[in-house]
């Protein structure tokens, strides 16, 4: 009769090239916000995987060389994820950071460059 199809799990890594492209970024930073996505799976965050891969990828674009800046809203428009939620999912996230983000991307960076989430 009915076939079932089984669909797998969604994982933050899997919009992650498609997110980081429309934003504009460089390999580099594609890359560390895969790793990152990819530790960050270690930890119990208990938010969606595209409100995770959003939170990462507004965290790294703070630490990011980049001249022009990506801001939450831009964030918001190629993730379609609301503000407000990369908001809380970064905060989520932040207390983290320092085990999330590879080490060989934030030695020339300074974590105290990541802005503070407000309660």
């Amino acid at each position: 009769m009915g076939e079932s199809m089984e669909m797998g799990t969604i994982h933050a890594g899997d919009y992650l090239r498609r997110f980081c492209s429309n934003l504009g970024m460089n390999h580099e930073e594609i890359k560390v916000v895969q790793e990152t996505v990819q530790k960050a799976e270690e930890f119990d965050i208990r938010r969606s995987p595209i409100s995770i891969a959003a939170a990462i990828i507004y965290m790294i674009t703070q630490l990011s060389d980049s001249k022009k800046p990506v801001l939450r809203a831009d964030i918001s428009v190629a993730t379609t994820v609301a503000e407000g939620t990369i908001k809380n999912a970064y905060k989520d996230l932040y207390p983290h950071a320092s085990k999330i983000i590879p080490e060989w991307y934030v030695k020339d960076k300074d974590l105290k460059n990541l802005c503070s989430p407000k309660a």
